[in-house]
């Protein structure tokens, strides 16, 4: 028992000198940590941005000007969404959450990192505005230090308003009044239950959480905020159904300032690593870029046909750089439409050697289980290359080649081109753009930028580097393209998509003199389009055009219409000094000598015999792991059939192949052969005025006349021994008998 005694008065003496250990320790570490309140006011630094060649665009205030609201002005059902969400215990506790800190630090303990924390509002105000946002335990011991120094100076109501003035909410967003603006256009004293709990979970991750970025996530987090709420008798049942039944907002025209690019430029410093939103607020040096002079161009750029919103892209293939970026209606997602084609169905078909520019494929009407796809205007061409499909953007052909390539494929390989796709998404309807969230144009436009990039993809981009206010470099683009398509494979589609700027949908850019591969999109209903788009690009740039309204009104505009025609004259000013140069061909691809017969009438692609005439054959491009090896006997082995029939003293040979081949048709008689016939014929051969009783026996052979003009000759083919009868003049008395 003394035993016992001794050992806990040790343990007890090892454990008050670690308290107070650790109680030292925190006060070295916090001795001179000070709550400093000028700083719950915003930063009101400038950032300075500037053009692709260094000269100034603006200084400006990046974030949004701020705008506080007072406590009082906060509709109770709000506050208790943070509340729910963030804190349940607000009013309750001192500033810190004790059983919330010793789980998070056996949480950490066990991970050997700070993988949680378990702040409060109060903590959650100090982070933000006092401290840095390193993760280490001294910064957490000066987060308590300064939290229980904020608790005793300001009230809980105090507190409160200071947290949802300051809270991050996206988009440039800082404080409540600026969402509640940006996100509903409305007060915040005029915020419903469902709007205050959005608000209350986009700040749980802004740059994820918002409905403009990810919609199904942003509800799904909504409505456990609202579940919250509701479990803890903050708002009815009633309260609680009818705003879960609530739509998120719609991301419109009061979203879009006159300064695009600017307001891109902000988006994506958001998505860096380096991005901070309580510590990166300005005195930085932005540097994009910007082609100013382009950028001016593509702002002033309007016809008199404009009949909807627009958005313009430009951008360098070398860096990925967004030159030129302008929009009335923002960064909007669309249903891609046939713009997704090449991305989706062509391009992988090809790199996965299921087909080549040349292969036919069958266009007629055609379910696929309970999916019937239809083209436009219900016209059907029946079998056409695979290069045709695409210029013409026939949707039947599209359907057939995703079906045959399997719809995980084509996500594969579109989401290697940074094209998100829901998991809704996957099916066969993915071929012709069927989407649920779609894509946006600079994301089609880094997609497209691949294929002229020799199958490289890498994201497009608005900002080159950022420097601090001392000219430290803090972040700088630096391009890791991934390989998504084999070289062969990307010049074989760049040359399908040269045909369709030639002659297919995109024709309008036919009259440019120098090399563009472009495709064209249509969106709608049966009411009318929604949405139209053509991407376009060349060896140095990539451009495209959306049209279209962001309240999904309807318009009469096509892909190959008005948006081809805005890409035409980006294209033209990109180049008004000098020509692009030829987009790039990968050497491997080899060039085969086909069957024109085979192709045109069995649809089968074989190759040619060594001599066969250039009339009768085709040249075509392949990838070197994909090209027929099977060749044609129809002229290295010249074949044919003849059938021989007799009428009165007349034999009749007829014919068949004789499109392909001359005959050599020979007679013997008394055991003489004669030629009686050699070169083309019509199918038939009439052999007169036979002598009566006579035998006859016939051969017939084809053959073809190479280019060197040398016959090749087929096998002979004997046909039937013929016997001719004598003719009587008067009949004998028993030709009954006979």
């Amino acid at each position: 028992m003394k035993t016992f005694l001794k050992i806990a008065a040790v343990l007890a003496c090892v454990f008050a000198a670690t308290i107070a250990s650790a109680g030292v320790w925190y006060l070295a570490v916090t001795a001179n940590v000070r709550l400093e309140s000028e700083k719950f006011l915003p930063a009101q630094k400038c950032a300075v941005v500037y053009d692709g060649e260094g000269r100034e665009i603006a200084s400006v205030d990046l974030f949004r000007e701020h705008r506080g609201v007072e406590i009082e002005e906060v509709p109770e059902h709000v506050k208790e969404a943070f509340i729910s969400a963030e804190d349940r215990n607000f009013y309750k506790h001192k500033g810190l959450d004790f059983k919330g800190m010793a789980r998070a630090a056996l949480k950490n303990l066990q991970a050997r990192a700070f993988k949680q924390g378990a702040s409060t509002i109060s903590q959650q105000l100090v982070k933000n505005t006092q401290l840095s946002g390193e993760k280490t335990l001294q910064r957490k011991m000066k987060e308590i230090r300064l939290t229980l120094q904020l608790e005793k100076k300001y009230s809980k109501d105090e507190i409160l308003e200071m947290y949802l003035n300051t809270i991050y909410f996206g988009h440039t967003c800082y404080g409540i009044a600026e969402a509640a603006d940006f996100y509903f256009e409305k007060e915040v004293k005029d915020l419903s239950v469902a709007e205050g709990a959005m608000l209350a979970a986009v700040i749980r991750s802004p740059n994820n959480y918002s409905p403009f970025v990810d919609k199904d996530t942003c509800l799904k987090v909504r409505n456990t905020v609202l579940n919250a709420m509701y479990s803890l008798g903050k708002i009815s049942q009633k309260e609680y159904e009818s705003a879960k039944k609530q739509p998120l907002p719609q991301q419109g025209k009061a979203c879009v300032s006159s300064d695009n690019y600017l307001d891109a430029v902000c988006d994506e410093l958001q998505s860096l690593p380096l991005f901070d939103p309580y510590k990166l607020r300005g005195a930085v040096r932005i540097y994009t870029y910007m082609d100013r002079e382009l950028q001016e161009y593509a702002e002033q750029l309007s016809t008199t046909a404009d009949r909807s919103g627009r958005s313009l892209i430009a951008c360098d293939n070398k860096t990925g750089g967004i030159r030129a970026w302008f929009t009335t209606e923002g960064n909007l997602r669309r249903q891609p439409g046939s713009a997704i084609k090449p991305l989706a169905v062509y391009a992988p078909a090809i790199e996965e050697n299921l087909v080549s520019p040349c292969t036919p494929v069958c266009d007629e009407p055609t379910s696929f289980g309970d999916y019937a796809p239809a083209n436009y205007n219900d016209a059907y061409l029946g079998w056409v290359p695979v290069r045709q499909a695409l210029a013409l953007s026939l949707n039947v052909p599209a359907v057939r080649l995703l079906n045959q390539l399997g719809v995980e494929k084509s996500v594969h390989y579109l989401q290697k081109l940074g094209l998100p796709v829901a998991d809704g998404d996957k099916n066969l309807s993915l071929a012709l753009g069927g989407m649920t969230q779609g894509l946006t144009l600079p994301e089609l436009a880094g997609a497209y930028m691949a294929l002229a990039n020799s199958g490289n993809f890498a994201p497009v981009r608005f900002i080159r580097k950022i420097e601090s206010e001392e000219g430290d470099l803090l972040y700088e683009h630096k391009s890791q393209p991934v390989r998504t398509f084999s070289a062969d494979t990307a010049t074989l589609v760049n040359e399908m998509l040269q045909e369709t700027a030639k002659s297919g949908t995109a024709k309008k850019l036919s009259s440019l003199p120098f090399e563009v591969c472009a495709k064209t999109g249509t969106c709608g209903t049966e009411n009318g389009n929604t949405d139209a788009w053509t991407l376009a690009y060349t060896s140095a740039h990539t451009v495209g055009v959306w049209m279209g309204n962001a309240d999904n009104s309807l318009t009469d505009l096509s892909g190959g219409g008005l948006p081809c025609h805005y890409a035409g004259i980006l294209l033209k000013e990109l180049y008004k000094d000098r020509a692009p140069a030829p987009l790039p061909e990968d050497t491997s691809l080899v060039t085969k000598t086909l069957d024109k017969t085979s192709y045109e009438q069995e649809h089968i692609l074989r190759l040619a015999a060594p001599a066969q005439p250039k009339g009768t054959t085709m040249e075509e491009k392949f990838r070197a792991s994909n090209f027929p090896l099977e060749i044609s006997t129809r002229y290295s082995h010249p074949a044919a059939r003849a059938e021989l029939s007799v009428h009165n003293s007349t034999v009749i040979i007829r014919l068949c192949q004789t499109e392909y081949y001359a005959f050599e048709i020979k007679r013997t008689n008394r055991g003489k052969t004669t030629t009686i016939f050699d070169g083309n014929s019509d199918g038939q051969f009439l052999d007169r005025n036979l002598k009566q009783g006579e035998k006859y026996l016939y051969t017939v052979r084809p053959y073809y006349t190479d280019d060197a003009g040398k016959r090749v000759y087929g096998e002979e083919i004997s046909l039937p021994l013929v016997s001719i009868a004598v003719r009587t003049k008067t009949p004998p008395s028993n030709w009954w008998d006979n």
